[in-house]
């Protein structure tokens, strides 16, 4: 039965808070499943997964399914790329932090060129989830087009930055959300800005190719 009016924007409400409460739930379960460490990874891209269905529009999809589905699937390979990431990360934290306590031009010029290096990490790592939901790519690849995406779409970027510091300060003022919506409805945000900039992107690619096809067309016919 489908409900209009008031009472049909309560129920749908409601549901969206219950979807966003289950999987953060799930989210939590399966990332001490794999023992924190190497659950968390995991548990974060299933839980990307799921969101990505919501984002494109398939809202009735199965939660518990398709997380599950995605955390047997690709635990070693997302867990792989996560330790990547882990030891890029720490490579810079400690080189940052040695170069802060050197003086003189050689060190501080050194210390701007890791710190923009930082942010260009940063950003790859927030398109990351996004990217391995959407995309089957080789680990290299996984790289290369999250700086892409980046870097090409400024606009979705800080609308994931934006989405990331409104979470923070949000589950810092209500801890008690924490629990329910501290990872799902910072993921729905992250996840929303990124498959903007796919969409984006195919559209581009699409009106190239179209246009190249085009071109041909004409070519063959003169």
């Amino acid at each position: 039965m489908q409900l209009g009016g008031l009472t049909g924007g309560i129920y749908r409400l409601c549901d969206w808070i219950m979807k966003f409460a289950y999987v953060n739930l799930l989210w939590l379960l399966f990332t001490i499943v794999g023992l924190g460490l190497f659950g968390i990874v995991p548990a974060t891209a299933s839980l990307f997964s799921v969101v990505r269905k919501w984002v494109m529009g398939e809202t009735d999809v199965p939660v518990f399914k398709t997380f599950w589905k995605n955390y047997r699937t690709y635990f070693i390979k997302v867990n792989i790329m996560g330790l990547i990431y882990f030891i890029i990360g720490l490579v810079l934290y400690f080189d940052i932090a040695f170069f802060r306590h050197h003086t003189g031009t050689g060190a501080t010029v050194l210390l701007v060129v890791l710190l923009m290096i930082t942010v260009l990490y940063l950003i790859t790592l927030m398109y990351f989830f996004p990217t391995f939901a959407h995309f089957d790519l080789s680990y290299g690849r996984y790289f290369k087009y999250t700086l892409l995406f980046g870097i090409s779409s400024p606009v979705s970027t800080f609308i994931m930055v934006a989405g990331i510091v409104a979470n923070y300060f949000l589950m810092n003022l209500i801890p008690g959300l924490l629990p329910f919506f501290g990872i799902s409805g910072m993921s729905f945000v992250i996840m929303w800005a990124a498959y903007r900039t796919f969409t984006k992107i195919e559209q581009r690619k699409e009106a190239y190719r179209q246009k190249s096809t085009n071109t041909l067309k004409d070519t063959t016919e003169s």
